[in-house]
């Protein structure tokens, strides 16, 4: 309540006997306590997830529905604020809960809606499935009636997220015309083949991940849905647009998998037969579903704020709940998602009347250019002003989190965790309002002023992986700060999407919007790209403030840059596919990047044909920075007093003021460190300290008063910059191949987990010219998308992992690096113990496969395992360098060592 004490009518939600309790307390202080509400009085009144009456008092709560009626009879006859409490429980929805400027708070007063303090309300739109029987015993399959109304694409047993029944094409597809050709009639016997989903990761780009579904089957002929189909294959190409197209789908693309077929269930994963009403699932292990707690979300909106121009929803304060298991099901229809990118998709005929091509296409199609359809949110709202979201948890949700458009002003969003989302994080603003006067509205439809601040973004996009932990379309005055934004499958903060497509720096007007004076400021952006790749933590498109000129025309290029865009302060690391990290896409223009730090990324600055007039100063850099490799050249490029770092920045090297203050403030910092800790680098990696040493230790769930060591060593000062960095002095003496932490929460050795002792090879390739790292250690950092690379001289190459004491060894795989055409066809593998001769325990000829696995019938008891990359060859042709991504250790009963 704003940190000061206000009178307040307070609509408590207690449960039985607390309430009765609170009840006996209260009637010292308020005699009327039981008393239905009277205007003007300070009564209580009660609500619980099971209440039910208009009566609303301790003995006899009434459910959320009567609440908000009793808010609009209190509205504007109360002094202060009126708050609704929420007792423990789940509050299972039948409908949405809207919001209305009926709702809305009083001049000065805000309505809030809260727990009861240590209550931990979910607003659910879920319904519980019960009543499972054996259905194929030998498969482990289980059944379960269901209404006919219910369709979901989700399901979660004891909160968790359940896998649709899925897997790679069992039968060879090759592409005809309107689908695809089997190898055999296979595909024709499976049941409700409409209701089978086609998957193509990175298929209309390496930023997409488009779905289409099958419209029918007949022997070997597979149609697929339309329009869907043409959508994803046969995109709008207007000539203005060239050559910046959204690709089509490849000529010989076939499915990545294929979801939501019961004949490809497996343990784990579950089928909803909609023509039956039926729904499968096959448990884990071999449990009994009937003690689990299994959800079929069936709303598609939780809760929605909808407000008019004239008469906005606001003042409105939603704190402390939790929004989980809400569906979305537009992509089980005929539009499918043909992905664009960010989770836009066409939809739609495109030969009638292609979507978001304004005038550029004949016939004229839907305007702006680039407005095509945009994912909803679960939680939404819409002309909004002075709303705060605060405190939430969102998370089982089949769309995006959370969404303004439309007008919404000073809204606050601050210290909310989003994951396990289907889609987007947090968005603002509309795809299809980059202007006002498209949709016919006044400057009054601007989003301004709004802040998305101290929030934790982890684990989004789980179904739509294009998707972003921010995205903002077109707004002004935006603040995106203080965010912690972790392990997402693309970007992390996005602003613009495709309508940036038509504007380069040889014609930078053909669109426009309305975006200007938006800061992003001090965010931490790290593991992204997890499953797609080609964009940035920081991602903008498209203009980014507006060209202003002088009284005689000339471009005032001081002022369009102070109202652009500014980014600022932000942490960003850990690509782990491909970008462009602190990106400047087509189109974009005025935007300052100012003290930034990037390193661990494969490019750390750039863009493919942005206008120009941007400005990259004193930033800090460990990749390669000013990366344009697409034309027309940018003008007004500004880059100057950007510092270079080494390609693993140490303690030394980093700026520990920006790394300390970028991601949560310490106010929020639980929200990231309430698990145990997790260390994912340490800097330097080597053998024995030869003097103290200062170590950057990078990872998640750091706190004040972590303690770190090395192999027992403890180190002999700890200073805690971030949940995510610590600085800490290793004694002489200590080996620095896994630092180990420990906090509160728990504790963790790595990065590896192994007893590690150092990993050393023959040689390393330039990483100084090739601005990359090739460290020998990056073969055992569990991420694959690092390498080692050796020298490129003459075969053999090894490299050599020692432990700190002999450990008994079933099966070592190596594991090449991840590149398309590269093969390692001959491999040997030695074993030695106690400084003992090596003895050769694996060796391959003539593999084609990326990974190598070497079983060993006995237990290989070794501290020094050596790889030695006898031959390697690129699309067949041999090559000299030999690049290894991992090389993994497994016990006698297959388990892996390590992490």
């Amino acid at each position: 309540m704003r940190g000061r004490l206000r009178r307040s009518t307070v609509l408590w939600a207690v449960a039985g006997a607390v309430a009765c309790l609170i009840t006996s307390a209260l009637t010292v202080q308020i005699p009327a306590a039981e008393a239905t509400y009277r205007a003007g009085g300070n009564d209580t009144i009660h609500v619980a997830p099971n209440g039910h009456g208009g009566q609303c008092s301790a003995s006899n709560p009434c459910g959320i529905d009567d609440a908000q009626r009793k808010v609009r009879q209190l509205r504007g006859k109360t002094p202060g604020d009126i708050v609704v409490r929420l007792a423990d429980g789940t509050y299972r929805l039948d409908k949405p809960l809207e919001f209305s400027d009926q709702d809305s708070g009083s001049p000065g007063h805000q309505v809030v809606w809260e727990p009861e303090p240590g209550a931990k309300p979910v607003l659910s739109g879920g319904r519980r499935i019960t009543g499972w029987a054996r259905t194929d015993a030998a498969h482990g399959v289980w059944s379960a009636k269901v209404p006919a109304s219910l369709q979901t694409r989700q399901l979660y047993v004891d909160g968790n997220r359940a896998p649709i029944a899925q897997g790679p094409a069992p039968v060879a597809l090759t592409r005809s015309g309107g689908g695809y050709a089997a190898a055999d009639a296979g595909y024709a016997q499976w049941r409700n083949p409409a209701d089978v989903e086609f998957v193509f990761t990175r298929g209309n780009g390496d930023w997409t991940e488009s779905r289409c579904r099958v419209a029918g089957i007949d022997g070997t002929n597979i149609a697929m849905q339309q329009p869907c189909w043409d959508n994803v294959t046969n995109r709008p190409k207007p000539a203005i647009q060239a050559p910046y197209y959204f690709p089509d789908l490849a000529a010989n693309a076939t499915p990545t998998r294929i979801e939501n077929a019961y004949e490809l269930l497996h343990p784990g994963q579950w089928y909803l037969d909609n023509a039956a009403h039926v729904l499968y699932y096959v448990p884990l292990g071999g449990a009994d579903p009937n003690r689990s707690d299994i959800e079929a979300p069936t709303l598609q909106t939780l809760v929605s704020g909808n407000g008019t121009l004239d008469n906005p929803v606001h003042d409105i304060v939603l704190r402390g709940l939790q929004f989980s298991y809400a569906t979305w099901l537009d992509p089980s229809g005929p539009d499918g998602f043909s992905e664009i990118q960010a989770n836009l998709r066409i939809t739609g005929d495109q030969k009638v009347k292609p979507q978001g091509t304004c005038n550029f296409t004949q016939p004229a199609g839907t305007c702006p250019f680039g407005a095509n359809a945009q994912e909803p949110a679960n939680v939404t709202w819409r002309a909004a002003k002075n709303v705060t979201i605060e405190n939430n948890t969102f998370t089982h949700l089949g769309a995006a989190g959370l969404a303004f458009a439309y007008g919404s002003t000073q809204n606050l969003v601050r210290g909310n965790t989003f994951t396990d989302i289907s889609g987007i994080g947090v968005m603002l603003g509309s795809s299809n309002d980059p202007h006002p006067s498209d949709v016919g509205a006044n400057d009054r439809e601007i989003n301004v002023g709004n802040r998305v601040e101290n929030n934790y973004i982890h684990h989004i996009g789980v179904e739509y992986p294009g998707a972003d932990g921010i995205f903002l379309f077109y707004t002004r005055q935006t603040t995106v700060a203080h965010n912690e934004i972790a392990n997402v499958p693309w970007d992390g903060i996005d602003s613009g999407a495709n309508a940036g497509h038509l504007n380069t720096a040889d014609h930078p007007d053909v669109t426009t919007n309305i975006n200007a004076d938006n800061v992003i400021a001090d965010n931490l952006v790290h593991d992204f790209h997890s499953v797609l790749a080609d964009g940035g933590a920081i991602y903008l498109e498209g203009h980014q403030g507006e060209t202003l000129r002088k009284p005689d025309g000339s471009i005032d290029e001081e002022a369009s840059f102070q109202h652009g865009t500014h980014v600022t302060g932000n942490v960003v690391y850990n690509d782990l596919h491909s970008g462009l990290t602190l990106y400047n896409d087509i189109g974009s223009q005025w935007i300052t990047w100012n003290r930034n730090v990037e390193f661990n990324n494969g490019a750390g600055n750039g863009g493919c044909a942005p206008n120009g007039h941007l400005r990259f100063i004193g930033n800090y850099h460990s990749d390669q920075i000013a990366v344009y490799p697409c034309g027309p050249p940018a003008v007004d490029l500004q880059y100057s007093a950007n510092v270079e770092m080494p390609l693993k920045p140490g303690a030394a090297d980093l700026p520990q003021d920006i790394v300390a203050n970028a991601g949560l403030e310490p106010a929020y910092r639980f929200l990231s460190t309430t698990q145990a800790p997790r260390v994912a680098s340490v800097t330097p990696r080597k053998g024995l300290a030869t003097a103290p040493t200062d170590v950057l230790i990078t990872g998640s769930g750091f706190t004040a008063g972590s303690a770190v060591s090395w192999a027992g060593a403890p180190a002999t000062a700890v200073k805690v910059l971030s949940p995510t960095f610590i600085v800490a002095t290793a004694p002489a003496g200590a080996s620095l191949a896994e630092a180990a932490v420990t906090t509160s929460a728990g504790s963790y050795a790595g990065p590896s987990g192994l007893p590690l002792a150092g990993v050393t090879a023959d040689s390393m390739d330039d990483e100084v010219f090739w601005r990359s790292s090739f460290d020998a250690y990056n073969v055992v950092d569990l991420n694959q998308n690092t390498y080692w690379s050796s020298a490129a001289t003459a075969m053999p190459h090894w490299i050599q992992v020692q432990f700190t004491h002999p450990v008994k060894l079933g099966k070592v795989v190596v594991k090449a690096r991840r590149l398309g055409g590269l093969a390692i066809p001959g491999l040997t593998v030695s074993a030695s113990a106690g400084g003992a001769p090596p003895q050769v325990v694996g060796t391959v000829s003539g593999n084609a496969a990326q990974d190598v696995s070497f079983s060993f019938p006995a237990p290989v008891n070794a501290d020094t395992i050596r790889v030695q990359v006898d031959s390697a060859t690129y699309q067949g042709s041999p090559r000299n360098n030999a690049d290894l991504a991992e090389i993994e250790f497994y016990d006698q009963a297959g388990n892996r060592l390590g992490h």
